[in-house]
């Protein structure tokens, strides 16, 4: 069995027991949701009952979830569902600059369409700027904004709550993509007042492959991709219905244990910005107290993060690094670049329920021993790379 030490939470989760049993019970449940036989039925009450978990979660109304294969698909239907139903009333759209690549992507697909995209910038810790998203969500033809819950790299906290109420207040539909925090933190849509939200199973324990989005009743959404009458046309192809039942058990587990797990995780990334923080030349990323629990990031720009994670590997350590759009390690990031720290690539640690305060100690203890240990080792090839350099002073 692998002694490795798992810290991308932020990626991917491991599949919840509550999960796990709720996929085993359900897995013999084929039958399509849509036909009346028996086993027609059976699959249609798992899907519901499923449906209504994930509504209970958010505080919305079972009708108001559908069903997805996962927050790229839900996000990629908020943002093409509202344009298309709302085409006649506007092509403009306005989105957070650090925004997850499935939003920049959806945004980058409708300007290929005709729509037009305004990016908002953000401040130093990845927060969007209220002033100049509230101007732009009043330009004549806006129709839909998009401003994340919590950043995927950095982890900073949105005003959310403040950009949907502006977001109203201009008569614009407001969607959030809340992937990385959703079983993570509290989501209240009443409170929050999205019109559109996204989250993803494989975030909090469920398997992958399984999200859901949702829609405040009366806001406008064309079916993405059509095709037939499932989730009340707004979403065509066969349900994943034993997937649906794992995300919807794994969504109450985790809300049954938020607050104790928030509590631990935010100690233990606390530990962690510490920890890195007395590291010679590491910074640190995002906003050091308006942040999801779980996240941390960081960046030790005179060092490759491939090889960084690597090394870490080596030693028993799973982090992610690099940018998020292409998952390559030593790939800049595009978010912190909006952030105005350009050309850095940088690594991120997600801590999740399995975490032990232990590892979060042993990470803290081979970490700076391991970043002096690369930088003699890339002194010394920088050395040796100018001493084949210089020119033979014999000849």
């Amino acid at each position: 069995m692998s002694t490795d030490v798992y810290l991308d939470y932020g990626t991917a989760s491991p599949l919840h027991p509550a999960a796990r049993e709720a996929l085993l019970a359900s897995v013999d449940a084929f039958g399509d949701p849509l036909r009346l036989h028996s086993s027609g039925r059976r699959s249609r009450e798992v899907l519901e009952d499923a449906r209504q978990q994930i509504a209970d979660g958010l505080s919305a109304q079972s009708d108001e979830i559908v069903l997805t294969s996962g927050g790229t698909e839900s996000v990629a239907l908020a943002l093409r569902g509202v344009a298309e139903a709302s085409r006649e009333d506007g092509l403009r759209m306005v989105v957070g600059a650090v925004e997850h690549p499935c939003v920049l992507g959806a945004a980058a697909a409708l300007e290929r369409d005709g729509f037009e995209v305004t990016k908002v910038p953000v401040d130093e810790f990845g927060r969007v700027d209220l002033d100049k998203f509230a101007a732009e969500i009043r330009r004549p033809g806006t129709i839909l904004a998009s401003v994340q819950h919590a950043n995927q790299e950095v982890g900073t906290l949105q005003p959310v709550a403040e950009a949907a109420r502006l977001s109203h207040e201009a008569r614009v539909a407001f969607h959030t993509d809340a992937c990385q925090t959703a079983g993570r933190l509290p989501i209240d849509v009443v409170a929050l007042e999205p019109d559109l939200l996204s989250i993803s199973g494989h975030k909090f324990g469920g398997p992958p492959g399984i999200g859901a989005l949702y829609v405040r009743r009366g806001t406008p959404l064309a079916g993405y991709p059509p095709g037939d009458d499932r989730e009340r046309r707004r979403r065509s192809g066969m349900e994943n219905v034993s997937g649906a039942a794992a995300m919807a058990a794994a969504f109450a587990a985790s809300l049954a244990e938020l607050r104790d797990q928030a509590a631990r995780h935010w100690a233990l990334t606390d530990r962690l910005r510490a920890g890195i923080g007395e590291i010679e030349d590491a910074v640190l990323h995002g906003h050091p107290t308006q942040r999801a629990p779980h996240l941390v990031c960081f960046s030790l720009p005179d060092l490759d993060p491939e090889v960084v994670l690597m090394a870490l590997g080596d030693r028993g350590f799973q982090l992610g690094g690099g940018s998020v759009a292409s998952g390559i390690a030593h790939e800049p990031s595009p978010v912190l670049a909006a952030m105005g720290v350009r050309g850095v690539a940088p690594v991120r640690i997600g801590v999740g329920p399995d975490t032990a305060s232990e590892d979060v100690q042993r990470l803290l203890e081979v970490l700076p021993a391991l970043v002096l240990e690369l930088r003699r080792m890339e002194n010394a090839s920088s050395e040796t790379l100018s001493r084949l350099r210089r020119p033979d002073s014999s000849r």
